[in-house]
């Protein structure tokens, strides 16, 4: 166990924030073969050492999650312009996302796995082809296409990889255009945009 006191408060910070600040913080470093781990999670019988170490190694899944909404759900780069209208593009994004991990869910279940087998693109990709189907089907019909749509989903069964981690590194290259930061009809007239790509 060790203990962090509070630090000078920062210029940038209010007095009233700071105020509310602990006096210090009491942490717990818990250590294997290649890393460090701190927590404030104290008692040792409740939270042992393997279960935190287990937990800290599962944070992959959160990279693969960001990384499943931005580029599988295509919200790497959002096409509204007002905020209201982005804080709705990211609000219906985040809804259908939820509602694939809600199917995933269904599916693990009903094939005896854990949502975490099933792949998350698989899922999407036929909920999309099974779209139109779905929406004209009723009673025993509906229900056996359901059936079919989870069956389909839980073929499509991830590998278990743990402790995995990658890079952090973009492998794309940049594409050698100039950045538009005008209109397009504006751009058309303006001289800084004509000729070859710098």
């Amino acid at each position: 166990m060790f203990k962090l006191k509070r630090p000078v408060k920062p210029e940038w910070m209010s007095q009233e924030f700071n105020d509310q600040m602990p006096g210090k913080l009491v942490i717990r470093a818990i250590r294997n073969k290649t890393r460090t781990i701190v927590t404030t999670l104290l008692d040792a019988e409740e939270y042992s050492r393997t279960e935190i170490i287990a937990l800290y190694l599962k944070r992959w899944h959160v990279e693969t999650d960001f990384d499943v909404i931005k580029t599988t759900m295509k919200m790497d780069m959002l096409r509204c312009k007002s905020p209201e209208m982005v804080r709705k593009e990211i609000s219906v994004n985040l809804l259908v996302y939820n509602v694939i991990r809600a199917l995933m869910g269904k599916v693990a279940e009903h094939i005896g796995k854990t949502p975490r087998e099933v792949s998350f693109k698989a899922a999407q990709e036929t909920l999309v082809s099974f779209h139109q189907t779905l929406l004209g089907a009723s009673g025993n019909w509906l229900e056996e296409k359901i059936i079919n749509m989870l069956e389909i989903i839980g073929q499509h069964v991830v590998g278990n990889r743990p402790g995995r981690s990658e890079p952090r590194a973009v492998k794309r290259r940049p594409k050698p255009h100039k950045r538009l930061q005008h209109p397009r009809a504006q751009a058309r007239r303006l001289k800084q945009y004509q000729g070859k790509a710098a």
